[in-house]
């Protein structure tokens, strides 16, 4: 029997350590794209508190709590993209362990090593886990907020240390992003479920949680007036409500790598779901993971049709947990050999599919670039000569803001180079001067305004950046 747990503790780490090795093996391979662009701008350990403060507020639409963890990071060891996302790096790797130990709680058997293996070679985990944005964060701070809660759940007794580290935690959570609202309005759900079935109240922990949400309320406010269309023009929201092809795979088709993938998994999902009524009837720990799910989709989108659309799928990154957990748990429910092919089948096909991403890929042929080509764009600048630039950039929350975190960008890379790229800062052009359009936000209109009598002399194209060269 001891033989067997060192066995499974081997297979575990295994596991673990090729997830992190995937989340950190070319890290930093791609340049950053807008949304990190404006992380790295707001988190410059040079500014004040009240300076980040202000620039979090022209130019994100989020509060600034994740700006404030990265500007301590940068602040003890070193302001560079590279410490940026490897913060992400940890923090998802660190994941794979907490969601793990999750599903231990949860089901107490074997499951954890397949939770572990669906969250180490989750494509969409590894792609976030190399963004210098606040998502890996986020999903961290749920897995830790979800253990400490069904830790409290299952204690008979009130204990004062783990209920102030379940508060200091969930406030982290809440305060780094709205959506992290869903999840505690899923554990009132499940509390007030709970107390229906049971008679059991759970006020210490209700009232924790009601004082958490009041806690949100206050400090997103303001967020949930312009998102409600109140107080001014929306022209910077970009998002549109889901469409009935959203329908038909919930985002599965993002979280699990490939259209395919996410319909087998969303019918594995539902799958086990219709064959173990029983248990969520019974209010298993399900329930609850079933309400984050329910109400991470619901909401929002019943958010987007009566204001404005709120709905991404990294929003709800987090929605991935309960997901994971459900799978991994309720396969292991199984009691026929069926459980050992449908694990092996999720297991060969989530493997295989990294054959077709970047992940296994790069390993044979040459990895490619996904993101805006800034060094690449600027080193074809440095050689033409003509070292003068100007940027487009056009309805943005602040336009100003806007060019000036993309300046400290390009300043950044100028000085790792050894670039001496020059921002053109007015719109009179009298020597001759690249124009330089990132379509990860312009999209394709590349067109130059506010410049006048122009003529251009050429245009060169890298991944999301268009340049034109004009006197």
């Amino acid at each position: 029997m001891k033989n067997i747990f060192f066995q499974e503790k081997y297979i575990f780490f295994l596991i673990c350590f090729f997830g992190i090795f995937l989340r950190y093996y070319n890290h930093s391979f791609d340049d950053l794209w807008y949304d990190e662009v404006i992380s790295f701008y707001i988190a410059n350990p040079e500014f004040s508190f009240q300076e980040t403060l202000k620039q979090n507020n022209l130019i994100d639409i989020n509060i600034a709590t994740y700006h404030f963890l990265l500007k301590f990071i940068f602040t003890f060891f070193g302001y560079t993209v590279e410490n940026g996302r490897l913060f992400s790096v940890i923090l998802s790797s660190l994941s794979i362990f907490t969601v793990s130990y999750l599903s231990w709680i949860i089901s107490r058997n074997k499951s954890y090593l397949f939770t572990s293996f669906l969250l180490s070679l989750n494509i969409f985990l590894i792609s976030y886990s190399q963004e210098l944005r606040v998502y890996s964060t986020l999903f961290f701070f749920s897995s830790l907020s979800l253990i400490l809660f069904l830790k409290i759940l299952k204690k008979s007794e009130f204990t004062f240390a783990l209920y102030v580290l379940y508060f200091f935690i969930s406030l982290i959570l809440v305060a780094l992003h709205p959506f992290a609202i869903i999840i505690f309005l899923s554990y009132l759900l499940y509390l007030i479920l709970h107390f229906f079935k049971y008679k059991k109240k759970n006020i210490h922990l209700i009232a924790s949680n009601l004082i958490i949400l009041i806690f949100a309320s206050l400090i997103y406010f303001q967020s949930f007036k312009l998102a409600a269309g109140v107080g001014g023009a929306n022209d910077y929201f970009w998002m549109t409500n889901p469409d009935l092809k959203f329908f038909t795979n919930f985002y599965f088709s993002s979280f699990f790598g490939s259209r395919l993938l996410g319909l087998i998994f969303l019918f594995v999902f539902v799958f086990l779901i219709a064959t173990n009524l029983k248990k969520i009837k019974n209010l298993e720990i399900i329930v609850l993971l079933l309400s984050i799910i329910f109400l991470s989709y619901f909401l929002p989108i019943v958010f987007g049709i009566i204001f404005e659309p709120v709905l991404v799928s990294r929003y709800i990154i987090f929605v991935l947990i309960p997901i994971n957990l459900v799978i991994a748990v309720l396969a292991f429910e199984i009691k026929n050999k069926f459980k050992i092919i449908l694990i092996s089948l999720l297991v060969i096909l989530t493997f295989g599919n990294h054959f077709t991403e970047q992940t296994f890929k790069q390993f044979f042929q040459d990895r490619i670039v996904s993101k805006p080509e800034y060094t690449a764009a600027m080193k074809f600048i440095e050689k033409s000569g003509n070292k003068n630039y100007i940027l487009k950039v056009t309805k943005m929350k602040n336009e100003q803001a806007t060019v000036n975190a993309l300046n400290n960008y390009i300043k950044y890379l100028n000085k790792k180079n050894n670039f001496d790229l020059k921002f053109w800062p007015s719109n009179k052009i009298s020597v001759k001067t690249w124009h330089i359009c990132f379509q990860d936000f312009n999209g394709k209109d590349c067109k130059i305004e506010n410049v006048k009598n122009f003529n251009v002399l050429e245009i060169k194209n890298f991944n999301n950046i268009e340049l034109k060269l004009i006197e």
